[in-house]
């Protein structure tokens, strides 16, 4: 997860990133980077700023969606493409979540590959898509919307890593989104 912390950050030359460019650098076929790449994002200080929950919550429908459609590579719509972030912003952000990527990567590997099977991606997106929905009412709560976003990327490492163990325990923090969910929008 480290290599695809660093070709963000390398893309985050000049003043601006674009989030093609971020695309560009996690790679075209990349649907669990992607996930985990927005997600991060929305648990970073970034992910504070008035609307970015939004436009992130709506990222990660797309791109989940597009799993659950049977899509093989993502398709991110230009105006989307063309967004932009301050590079040095990005930057930071993607410093202070590296040394956390380096220990996800000491500890991610395949196992318990019986979660993994069959329909387990899809089911996997459809997850995502219901959690990035709950992130809109949750971003009116102060940090409501990074329990959701952490299931979002424990679930997407999950998946890229074809890590059963990891996905079980992404499957535990959605349920605990649902529930905090559940909690302050009944």
């Amino acid at each position: 997860m480290i290599d695809v912390a660093d070709r963000v950050s390398e893309a985050s030359e000049g003043e601006h990133v674009s989030v093609d460019a971020m695309i560009g650098a996690v790679g075209k076929r990349a649907f669990g980077p992607l996930l985990l790449v927005f997600s991060l994002i929305a648990l970073s200080p970034v992910g504070a700023i008035p609307g970015a929950t939004i436009l992130l919550g709506a990222l990660i429908i797309l791109v989940a969606g597009q799993v659950l459609l049977g899509r093989q590579t993502p398709w991110i719509p230009g105006r989307l493409l063309r967004i932009e972030v301050a590079s040095e912003r990005a930057r930071r952000a993607i410093g202070r979540i590296k040394p956390w990527l380096a220990r996800v990567d000491r500890i991610i590997r395949p196992r318990w590959p019986a979660l993994l099977e069959g329909p387990s991606r899809r089911v996997v997106a459809l997850i995502c898509v219901v959690l990035a929905m709950l992130m809109y009412p949750l971003a009116l709560v102060p940090g409501g919307a990074a329990v959701p976003a952490l299931a979002i990327a424990i679930l997407s490492l999950g998946i890229s890593a074809f890590d059963g163990l990891l996905l079980a325990v992404g499957l535990a923090i959605s349920g605990a989104s649902f529930a905090l969910a559940g909690y302050f929008l009944l």
